[in-house]
Formats: structure tokens, sequence, C-alpha cells
């Protein structure tokens, strides 16, 4: 018998498939980019909504999988709550076993057919909603059309006598069938594929239909793993406890029911006649049991994740908000650099701006260490900001979001620059008290008034770059002139007490001079970040 041919066919089927799959994916997500961000703020207004979203988008996606991939990385970037999260997960059970129900009606024809129509679209469309739809119309033919090589190439498996012993032996082995549905559906990073596969041979006689729930069960726990590895890499606890917590979920699953899989296999014949219909239909009852069993206790869940996995100290430098999953979706990629942005500047603002004033006055020598560290991780978050923005590309970007990412990058940049002024005010303060130097009180009291001015105008600034509100981004610019005037007077009153041979102020002179000029820099960058609120980047 030649064994070559039908692998080359099942391996070329499951890549069609795959390949359709991602299609899919990607093109209902260039469609609902904006829905998806509302989606994520209804399940932080109206709590209990997440298994309903969870089914959508998981249908939407044709992949649990992927669904749980992208709630980590929204759980990491703190877009939603975790206990929401868990919901959502439930959510992409039944939404995955929706696709898998679909998967059963394939036919040539109609594979053909939507390859046609899809590929006209996408090819022809000059719109970017048609040419998306036609992209997902192409791969769901290519879905159906994969199973549909599979299943030709597997025929000459059917009379032979080896391969069904072997894989009816299967049956006495539910254990080792369970171990196979996770490791085959974490190699292919889908359930729906391995199920797919499972079908081709099911629809040949080649699978038992006592292993159909050993399989099932393994799949399911089997399409945890994605989620969990993307977890290790992501920052935060709260991608790891809801990757953790949705393993648990399939886990306890799985352990609860594989021992009665033999009754469980009784339900499933009496559900339908057809191998394919009792595949799909044993997906959908235990995403079901899943979704209904889990659901009231998911607050419980995330309690005690939260207890197992506790909150540390957090790292200044951790762009905790910036996901690789989320570069997919370039709306929400966008937006979480947006806030990323927002989080660096209320970094800088409470542990490098705030501290610095007393410093003028008691020099402390932790202050000035924090300080200094607060400054290397200002300028590890823009490297971080602007690596993951230029990861998105510019051919993916509309013309809007091109500007936001712009504004983005003028804003964190001005930030970076602060902080190392900052650093360089600690510095002349550090170097005053080693030679022993002491501001005149008038002088003091200068710096001081103009000091507090520039923090106010870069508060300010921040709060308009965060709401985007450009009445406070005009009255940051308004600001400017007065702080200019300031700067005039103050320089005027300190070449005024020169002259009257004020022994400090002819001491500190070159220090005085150095601080003003660096303030005026500071609210310069506030300047800026304002303008690019206002569009004037």
């Amino acid at each position: 018998m030649n064994w070559f041919s039908p692998l080359i066919g099942i391996a070329g089927g499951l890549g069609l498939f795959i390949f359709g799959m991602q299609m899919c994916s990607e093109s209902l997500q260039k469609m609902t980019t904006q829905r998806l961000k509302q989606l994520t703020k209804l399940l932080t207004r109206y709590p209990g909504m997440g298994l309903g979203i969870g089914t959508l988008v998981a249908f939407g996606l044709q992949s649990s999988s992927a669904t749980t991939a992208l709630v980590v990385g929204f759980v990491s970037a703190g877009l939603i709550p975790l206990a929401q999260a868990l919901e959502v997960l439930l959510g992409s059970y039944i939404g995955a076993s929706l696709t898998v129900q679909i998967i059963v009606f394939r036919t040539a024809d109609l594979a053909l057919i939507l390859i046609f129509v899809g590929s006209l679209l996408y090819m022809f469309s000059k719109r970017m909603k048609r040419r998306s739809l036609g992209q997902a119309i192409l791969g769901l033919g290519l879905i159906f059309f994969g199973t549909i090589v599979m299943s030709s190439s597997t025929e000459s498996w059917r009379d032979n006598p080896a391969i069904s012993q072997l894989l009816i032996a299967l049956r006495n082995y539910p254990v080792l069938e369970f171990v196979v549905g996770i490791v085959v559906t974490a190699v292919f990073q889908s359930s729906t594929a391995f199920l797919a596969l499972l079908m081709t041979l099911g629809s040949h006689r080649l699978v038992d239909v006592y292993a159909i729930i050993p399989f099932v069960l393994g799949a399911h726990l089997g399409a945890t793993l994605t989620g969990l590895l993307s977890s290790w890499g992501a920052p935060g606890l709260d991608s790891k406890r809801a990757a953790y917590a949705n393993f648990g979920f399939k886990l306890i699953n799985g352990v609860l029911f594989l021992p009665f899989y033999r009754p469980l296999t009784e339900v499933i014949r009496w559900s339908s006649g057809d191998i394919n219909h009792q595949i799909a239909n044993a997906y959908t009852l235990f995403s079901l049991v899943m979704a209904i069993g889990f659901l009231p206790v998911v607050p419980r869940v995330a309690a005690l994740m939260e207890r197992i996995l506790p909150e540390k100290y957090p790292d200044l430098a951790e762009a905790r908000l910036l996901k690789d999953d989320l570069l997919q979706v370039p709306e929400l990629a966008v937006d979480q650099a947006h806030r990323q942005t927002v989080e660096m500047g209320q970094i800088l603002y409470e542990n490098m701006m705030q501290p610095v004033l007393p410093i003028f006055k008691y020099l402390n020598e932790e202050a000035i260490g924090r300080i200094r560290e607060t400054e290397k991780a200002m300028d590890t978050l823009y490297k971080k900001i602007a690596n993951f923005l230029a990861g998105l590309g510019s051919n993916r970007l509309t013309d809007d979001l091109m500007q936001q990412t712009i504004k983005i990058l003028y804003t964190a940049n001005d930030l970076e620059h602060i902080g190392d002024v900052l650093v360089g005010i600690v510095q002349i303060v550090s170097k005053m008290d080693q030679e022993e130097l002491h501001f005149s009180e008038e002088g003091f009291e200068e710096l001081t008034q103009m000091f507090q001015q520039i923090q106010n105008n870069f508060a300010l600034a921040l709060q308009a770059f965060e709401t985007e509100d450009k009445a406070l981004a005009t009255r940051v610019i308004q600001e400017h002139p007065r702080i200019l005037r300031l700067e005039k007077a103050f320089r005027y009153n300190h070449f005024d007490r020169m002259q009257s041979g004020n022994p400090k102020t002819m001491a500190t002179s070159s220090a005085y001079l150095d601080l003003i000029e660096f303030l005026l820099r500071i609210d310069g960058h506030s300047v800026n970040i304002a303008q690019g609120v206002l569009g004037i980047v």
C-alpha cells in the first residue's frame, strides 16, 4: 500500500484548512476592530455579558485558541478585568463549537462556490470592507475544501486492515486518546483543525465511536495551551491568571468526565446517527457544560487566582499595556500605546517631578537615586513604545491611525526628554551641595514659584493628551507666554541682586540661571505635547 500519497493529501488539506481559518480570522479582525474595542468596554460596564461576547468573538475568529490568546493579551494590557475575561473564555468554548457544527455541513460544491465568490470580492473590490468580506468568504471556502481534500486522501485507508485495527484498538485506551487529542490540538494550535481531521477519519469508519469523547476532551484541553504559552511572556500577572484558570476549567472538565466516556458515548450516539455530527455534538455538549457549570463561580475563581499569584512590586520600565498579540488589531494596538504613554507620563510626574522640589531644600540621596532609576525607565519605555508602534507597519494603518501614532511618538519622546532635564536639575543641586552653596531666600522662592508653574502646566498637558481635550491643550499653550514673562522677571531680579552685592546670589549665579533654563525646557516639552493634541506636529 502507498502510505505517502494519503499523508501528502492530509498535510495539504490540513494546510488549506488552517490557512483558511487564518484568513477568516484576519479579515474579521479588520472588519470589526472598532466593535472589538466597544465590546471590551461593554464588559466593564455590564458584568455577565462576557459569555455572549466570548461566543461571538470565538465564532468570528474561528478558533477558541485565538480567542484565548487575544483575551490573555487584553487582560495583560488592562483592557478588561480578570473576572470578565474568564467569562469571555467560557463563551469562547461555545463559539468554537458553533464553528465545528458548521464544518459538518461541508460539500464540494459549496466550498468551490465560496472560493469563487470570495476571490472575486477580494481581487476586484476597491473598498477595504468588501475586500475583507471577500477574504473571509474565501477563507471559509478553503476551510471546507481542506476537509474535503483530507477526506478524499484518507479514503484508501478505509479498507486497510492494519490501519483500521490500529485506530479501533485505541478504544481500549481512553487515556491515550485523551493525550493524543491534547498533543495534536496543541501542535495545530486549533481544536477545530484537529476535530476536522477526526471527522475525516470518522467518515471512513477509521475512528471508533467510543474514541470520540476522549478525543474531544483532549482537544478542549489542548486548545488552552496556546494561551498558556503566550501568558508566560506577557507582562503582568492577570494574563497568567486568566490562562491558568482557563487551563484549569478544561482540565477539571477532562478529569471529571473521562471516566464516564462510555455512558456519555451512548448519549452522543442518541443525538445523531452520523459520526461527524456525533463529534460536533460532543464538542458542543462539553462546551455548554463548562460554560454553564463554571459561570456562577467565575468571581470566586478570579479571587482564587489572585491569591495564588499575588501582585509584586511593579517594574517601572515594564510596558505592561503593550502586547504583541494586539498588533493584529491596529486600532486596539494604537489605543494601548496611547494608554502606555499616559502611564509613562504619570510615572514621570509621580517619581521624578514631584520629588525634585523638596531636593532643592533638603538633599536626599535616596530620592536622587530613585529619580535616576526612573529616568532609565523612561528611556526604556520610550524604546518599547516606539518598537511596538513600528511593529504595526505603515501599510496596515488608516490615515487617522497613522496620525495618532505620530502624536504618541512625539509625546513619548517629549516625556523622555523631560526625564533627562530633571536628572540635569538634580545634578546641579547635588553639585551645589558638594560645594556647600545655597540660594538666597529670594532666589529659592523664585525657583520654587517657577517650578510649581511648569509642574502644573505639565500636569495639564498630560491630562489633555490622555483625554484628547483640545481646550486643556489650548490652556497649556496660553500659559507658556506667562511663564516666559516670569522667567524674564526672575532673571532681571537675579541680576539686580548681583548688582546689590548679594554674596549667595553671586556664588550660585551659574546654577540659578541653568535651573531657570532647564525649567523653561520642561515647559517647552509640555507645549509640544499640547500642540500634538491640537494636531500641530
